[in-house]
This record gives structure tokens, C-alpha cells and sequence, in this order.
């Protein structure tokens, strides 16, 4: 096992190290309301069908078949949404999912003038499969596949990602190891341009420690190394109520537009609703995102 292991991160390492310019990076957009309010941090977490966009392996531990539904409002009237049913087999978890970002009301002008000529949307979306296996009580691996397209005004592009990850869940430790590579692939050119997906490596680690009928805490961390851009490293905290309440706070060092996050959720039986609060910098506003996760 631990030779299988070591093939797996050797892969991974491999797989990131091919970094060129980049598009898309509506996939850097953290999806899931939880991950989003512990500043992003999401590899080594098993939250739910979220866990489709972070760390395809972490869908494997989940013991029920779940849905999941994410919008998401940023600055500049920009939406997102992300839709994703988590189907439990005996072997394994197959996850189904919808990412999509909409920029409205851009305005179109071939010269400087105070009229434009028109208004456009910008659309990007993102539709695959994500699958997660058990390889042993504590260790999974994952896999996402993913068609991609993106329309700006009168121009498109498209093309496909993947990713893979793995999962480790110490069974004498409230420890979790995750590793993962998101968003390696291709698009084809917008206009001539071309384009470059932003695949990034990502490693991070969780703690998990109940505190009897006091409820429980968690402490995760994880640093991304995204192509071409500078590494940032993002940590958060959670404390979870014997019933009913989270509540959570997180922090992104190495981006321009993004430190403090802070959110809540709200639990009951098998349904939760998320909420993520993500003050930018930059006088560019502030983010809120929504989730809403149902298990059967």
C-alpha cells in the first residue's frame, strides 16, 4: 500500500508540472459555501457533492447518496452556480455536476465613446463526472473529467479538464491528508489567442476534534501552486454545535483581492444550508455565496 500511494502522489506531481498563460479562471472560484467560509481550503475536507470541484477522492467517504446547489453573487453583478448529485455505489461515488459563471451587461464598443454600441454577457461553464474510490479503510483516490465552454460577445471557446486527487483519513487521529490536481487540460483559441487552463496542485491537511456534548472543532490548511501565478496558502477554522449551528472563519495569503472569509451553517437530520461572507479588497466589494445540500 505504501508503494501504491507513493505511485499516486508521483503522478499527481508529475501531471501539475506542465504549467503555460491562462483562461477560465472562473475554476479558481472556490465552490461550496463551507469551503468558501474556511478560505478556500477544501482538499482535505469531506463536506458533499462540493467536494467534486476540490478533491474528487473526498467523495468517497460520504455514506449517502446527496444533492447540492451553490449560487454565488460577486462584485460587479457577477454570478455563479454549481449544481452536483453524489450517487453512492458499493464500491464507489459518482458525482455529476454543473459549474457556470455569468458576467452580464458588458459593454461592446470598437472606439472610444460615452455610448456603447451594444451590451453582452460573458458565460462560462463547466459540465463532467467526478468519481471517488475507497483503496483501503483510510486512503481513496478520485477522478474528475470535464467539458468546458466559454462564450465572450461574438467569440467561444472550448475544450476539457480533469482532475485527481487522493485522500488520507487516519483512523487513530482526527487527521485528514489531501492532495489533489485540478483543472489540467486543454481549450482550443480565442480569436488567435491561445489559452491555458489554470491547473494548479494543491496540498493541505485537516483536524477534526469533538469535544463530547460540547460539540467539535476543525482546523484545515492547504497551499496551491496555480500555473503562472504566485502560490497562495489558505487555513480556517470551524466549530460545530451538538445541533443545528457552524460556525467559521478563514484566511487566503498571496491574492490581491481576497484575505478575511467568515460564514455559518445550519443543520438539520440530513438537510444543511451554508452561507460564506467574502469581504474583498480592493474596493471591489464583497462576495456572498450560498449552499444548499440535501442527503437521501
Amino acid at each position: 500500500m505504501k508503494f501504491e500511494l507513493k505511485a499516486l502522489v508521483a503522478v499527481l506531481i508529475l501531471t501539475a508540472a506542465s504549467y503555460a498563460q491562462t483562461g477560465f479562471t472562473f475554476l479558481e472560484i472556490p465552490v461550496g459555501a463551507r469551503e468558501s467560509a474556511l478560505g478556500g481550503a477544501g482538499v482535505a475536507l469531506v463536506t458533499g457533492p462540493t467536494s467534486a470541484a476540490h478533491n474528487p477522492a473526498a467523495l468517497a467517504p460520504l455514506r449517502h447518496t446527496s444533492f447540492s446547489v451553490l449560487t454565488t453573487r460577486h462584485f460587479g453583478d457577477t454570478r455563479a452556480s454549481f449544481f452536483s448529485l453524489n450517487i453512492r455505489t458499493k464500491r464507489l461515488a459518482l458525482a455529476p455536476h454543473f459549474w457556470g459563471t455569468r458576467v452580464p451587461d458588458l459593454e461592446y464598443r470598437t472606439a472610444p465613446s460615452q455610448t456603447p454600441i451594444s451590451e453582452f454577457d460573458a458565460t462560462y461553464s463547466a459540465v463532467g463526472v467526478a468519481s471517488g474510490w475507497k483503496l483501503t479503510n483510510g486512503l481513496s483516490a478520485g477522478v474528475a473529467l470535464r467539458y468546458l465552454h466559454s462564450k465572450i460577445n461574438f467569440e467561444s471557446a472550448e475544450g476539457w479538464s480533469s482532475d485527481a486527487g487522493v485522500l488520507y483519513r487516519s483512523s487513530v487521529q482526527p487527521l485528514s491528508l489531501g492532495l489533489a490536481v485540478n483543472h489540467f487540460g486543454a481549450v482550443n483559441q480565442y480569436a488567435t489567442e491561445d489559452v491555458a487552463l489554470p491547473t494548479t496542485l494543491r496540498l493541505g491537511a485537516a483536524w477534526e476534534q469533538t469535544f463530547g456534548s460540547a460539540g467539535s472543532g476543525l482546523v484545515t490548511a492547504e497551499g496551491a501552486s496555480v500555473r503562472d501565478q504566485t502560490p497562495h496558502y489558505s487555513a480556517g477554522v470551524e466549530y460545530k454545535a451538538p445541533q443545528f449551528l457552524a460556525l467559521r472563519a478563514g484566511y487566503i495569503a498571496g491574492l490581491d483581492t481576497q484575505g478575511l472569509s467568515f460564514g455559518a451553517g445550519f443543520f438539520y437530520k440530513r438537510l444543511a444550508l451554508d452561507y460564506a461572507f467574502l469581504p474583498y479588497k480592493e474596493e471591489l466589494g464583497e462576495g456572498h455565496r450560498v449552499g444548499f445540500t440535501i442527503e437521501f
